[in-house]
């Protein structure tokens, strides 16, 4: 029998004396994913001893693709490193929701979503009352909810960002080293049958028309998505979460420390980092987590926990040391339109296709946005609809059951547009509050200033004129538009008038970015250009935290290229204490 037959049969029920297995008594009667993935991936509460007695020379908190990003590319250059690593929530999925059966939609609400802060009452009562998108406790945290699109920003679009952050960017591999990653593929390179025809005739179309129907915009392209697998031959469609590279990463370094070639990546789950504990001189000594104390010794503590729990974590544990942090509060506002021509608009479509295309532009006080278009051809909605839900380009903005029907001979264009919220507002900051619990002790206030709510006309013009652009070559003489107008409860009816400004703003903040932002002058910004904070000194930040301005572009592509510049920093210098 083969070592992996037996151990595929081998954990029947452990008894004193050995291997039950049916004889002389009844093996186990129970099993539980958290017992499954626990002794396959996870160290146990037995385990905390011997974790809090080992020197490791990362400790990186959370398992989104900041963090995974920054252990693959730490072992990439020195596989011998030791590595820890914490994450809040349990297992839960194994991969992006989306590649699961289509019953896996349940489950994309609250749970798994939480949200650790109290919104202000400002925020939460006038204007549109917006919100901030929640956060996934979970092992790979959003990576397994994403909508996926990564398009690279250039340099001019880091608006403000630092010129030595810039140049970061610019080094030769940054972006193809991100999108390797990442797995970033070009939706005009799946043609897997469902992305054919109508991907190609999306691409010319907004490739001819961009500049005359958008007059606002920089560019235009065939949208980047985090969708390759080049593990697997033959798939080409398979969104991208971190839960399969992470566990894959620590499958391997077992497999080597078990030859002596390096140590296991120990993963605790279901850790809550509490709070930083330092000695009053920038050098934190010991990690508070819900499992006791953790002693750092001469690690690096990487956080990659997302933009506003890292934030939450240095105001609690470093208070007055960081003024600045928590003074900018940016992310993207955002707009959905829901649109159909006839399918005549386009040749020689199959019954099912799918395409997606991305564009960018700007207004005249130089605040971005940018459109992510979808387009959905279906002649049998219901036969395609497990096929629509796994191959959809945006999982948020995705074409419903109700547009589908009675669209049978149309082509529906879903675009969800998304804005920056500026900087320069002032009113809008993360506060430490008095609440006790120093996980969720904060408060967010975010508005749309006057300069936002300019570039918002412009974006929704925008949206039109994009999806103009998209539906003929001939701008001159488009087919006749009709748009989505929603009566509510799921359903809604196709009118040729446009809906109201009510009807496709949406009250939700994504994106979230800049509390703790990078620069050179501890005076102007909270992170320094090394990714630790002024005046930390084993403590570095991932995530759009770090970015001063937050553009407009989905920003994951460029978290994780910075996670990867930040490992080849530190795997380049000596450790702290050698």
């Amino acid at each position: 029998m083969s070592y992996t037959y037996k151990r595929f049969f081998a954990d029947a029920a452990q008894i004193p004396g050995g291997i039950a297995l049916g004889y002389p008594v009844p093996g186990r009667q129970s099993a539980s994913a958290d017992q499954i993935a626990g002794k396959a991936f996870f160290a146990g509460d037995a385990d905390w001893n011997t974790i809090q007695a080992t020197s490791y020379d990362f400790i990186v908190i959370g398992t989104g693709p900041t963090g995974v990003a920054f252990i693959e590319q730490t072992l990439r250059n020195q596989p011998e490193a030791n590595i820890l690593v914490l994450e809040r929530g349990g297992y839960w999925l194994p991969a992006h929701y989306q590649m699961l059966p289509m019953a896996f939609q349940a489950a994309t609400g609250s749970p798994p979503t939480t949200y650790p802060w109290t919104r202000s009452t400002r925020m939460a009562t006038t204007g549109m009352q917006l919100f901030q998108a929640g956060y996934m406790p979970i092992v790979g945290g959003r990576s397994t909810y994403w909508s996926a699109w990564c398009p690279a920003p250039t340099p001019g679009q880091m608006r403000d960002w630092p010129r030595a952050l810039i140049d970061v960017t610019l080094a030769p591999g940054f972006w193809e080293r991100a999108r390797a990653f990442l797995h970033v593929t070009s939706m005009d390179q799946i043609n897997d049958g469902v992305y054919g025809k109508l991907q190609a005739q999306l691409d010319s179309n907004i490739r001819e028309n961009f500049k005359r129907c958008v007059p606002t915009a920089l560019s235009a392209c065939p949208a980047p998505i985090a969708v390759g697998n080049p593990d697997w031959q033959g798939v080409k469609f398979y969104k991208y979460a971190t839960v399969g590279t992470l566990f894959g990463l620590q499958q391997r370094q077992l497999a080597q420390a078990a030859q002596g070639k390096g140590h296991p990546l120990t993963i605790v789950d279901r850790c809550l980092v509490e709070r930083l504990l330092h000695d009053g001189h920038g050098t934190v000594t010991a990690i508070a987590t819900n499992h006791g104390p953790l002693s750092v010794g001469r690690a690096s503590i990487i956080l990659a926990m997302g933009t506003i729990p890292p934030a939450t974590l240095l105001m609690n544990s470093f208070g007055d040391a960081l003024p600045n942090a928590g003074k900018r509060y940016t992310g993207h506002f955002m707009s959905h339109v829901t649109a159909r021509v006839q399918r005549t608009a386009f040749h020689g479509l199959s019954p099912l296709e799918i395409g997606a295309v991305y564009l960018d532009g700007v207004d005249q006080q130089g605040l971005q946005y940018h459109v992510q278009a979808s387009a959905f051809a279906s002649t049998r909605p219901e036969q395609d609809a497990q096929t629509i839900a796994h191959e959809a380009p945006d999982a948020a903005a995705v074409v419903s059951p109700a547009q589908l029907r009675g669209s049978e001979d149309y082509v529906v264009l879903v675009c969800a547009t998304l804005g920056e919220v500026s900087e320069r507002n002032a009113e809008n900051w993360i506060r430490r509050n008095d609440q006790g619990d120093p996980t969720t002790n904060i408060t967010l206030q975010l508005q749309t200033g006057a300069a936002d709510e300019k570039l918002w006309d412009v974006l929704d013009e925008a949206t039109y004129q994009t999806i103009t652009a998209l539906v003929s070559a001939r701008v001159d003489a488009p087919p006749e538009i009709e748009y989505w107008i929603d009566e509510g409860n799921g359903g809604g009816s196709w009118r040729r008038a446009r809906p109201s400004r009510e009807q496709i703003r949406l009250n939700i903040i994504v994106h979230e970015a800049s509390p703790l932002w990078m620069g050179a002058d501890p005076a102007t910004s909270v992170v320094g250009l090394d990714y630790r904070p002024h005046g930390v000194r084993n403590v570095y930040v991932t995530g759009g935290a770090l970015f001063p301005t937050c553009g407009s572009w989905n920003p994951t592509l460029t978290m994780c290229g910075l996670a990867q510049d930040l490992a080849d920093r530190l795997t380049r210098q000596p450790r702290q204490g050698a």
